[in-house]
């Protein structure tokens, strides 16, 4: 008999901006758990006792109460934001360089300019405004989805909370930050500038009427599947889900909206009525 998907307990990491809610997060500043029919255990203990040596899918929840999120750079992390909630519509976020701005500068005037409003900027000659200005600033609405590939410049602002699936891997350069930089000394504007990709434009999907959305992303995908009642739909080995709307049941286990759950074989699954999930793993799920 296969095993059932497993419960995340997450942990709870405090931000200058406000704090971070891990669902299948491994680090040394916190670990989620799992709750099993036999128990809870920190989640490194249930991935080795069957046989997983990488981590899964990074999930958490992003929740910008006092702030903006540092304005940064990932080289090899990839992630997808689906939008939780707007504390004032339409919500913000910066995300790539400012088309604009590229046009009138030119690639090698755009970094070199954006890198000195972020110096000054991190020396307290100014504020953060200069070095926005050359981000391109979108609006986002609840059940929104951005993928942001490697090396997009980006900044969640304050009151936007989103749903994250994300590369499970601590690696960023900071370009220019709001709020005290608490797990490193001072900013990476030089390395963050060097290595922005000018030409990326991500879009932002609104949820639509398609039952079924899938974000491929370099090493992981994120699923939405909206899903009418009793339907069932299968979910490969390692999947972490979040159920957004409804619930979904496996086996005789049903997991409530805003909760998480971790699939260690692969199974099928089904709504409890109009549901939806996002499901994000090493493979697309086919249903």
């Amino acid at each position: 008999m296969s095993e059932p998907p497993a419960i995340l307990e997450p942990v709870t990491v405090d931000k200058p901006w406000g704090r971070e809610v891990w669902y299948s997060g491994v680090e040394e500043r916190g670990e989620s758990r799992v709750q099993t029919e036999s128990g809870i255990e920190p989640l490194s203990c249930y991935l080795a006792s069957r046989g997983r040596t990488d981590p899964v899918v990074l999930l958490k929840a992003l929740e910008p109460v006092r702030g903006n999120l540092y304005l940064e750079v990932h080289e090899t992390k990839s992630e997808v934001y689906v939008v939780d909630r707007v504390d004032q519509a339409p919500g913000r976020m910066l995300l790539g360089a400012c088309p604009g701005r590229r046009e009138a500068l030119g690639d090698d005037g755009y970094r070199a300019a954006l890198l000195g409003a972020a110096r000054q900027a991190e020396s307290g000659a100014t504020d953060l405004a200069p070095v926005q200005a050359f981000m391109n600033r979108v609006e986002l609405r609840p059940g929104d989805v951005v993928p942001i590939p490697p090396r997009i410049p980006h900044s969640l602002l304050q009151g936007v909370h989103v749903i994250e699936f994300q590369t499970p891997a601590f690696e960023r350069k900071i370009l220019a930050a709001s709020q005290p930089v608490v797990t490193q000394h001072g900013w990476d504007s030089a390395a963050a500038a060097a290595i922005i990709d000018l030409s990326g434009s991500p879009e932002v999907v609104p949820r639509g009427q398609p039952a079924k959305q899938i974000f491929d992303m370099p090493g992981f995908s994120v699923t939405r599947l909206c899903l009418d009642a009793d339907s069932t739909f299968a979910v490969p080995r390692w999947t972490v889900g979040w159920v957004v709307d409804g619930g979904v049941r496996g086996g005789d286990r049903e997991f409530p909206p805003r909760s998480a759950f971790l699939a260690p074989e692969a199974t099928t699954l089904r709504a409890c009525g109009k549901a939806e999930v996002l499901l994000g793993g090493d493979s697309s799920v086919e249903s």
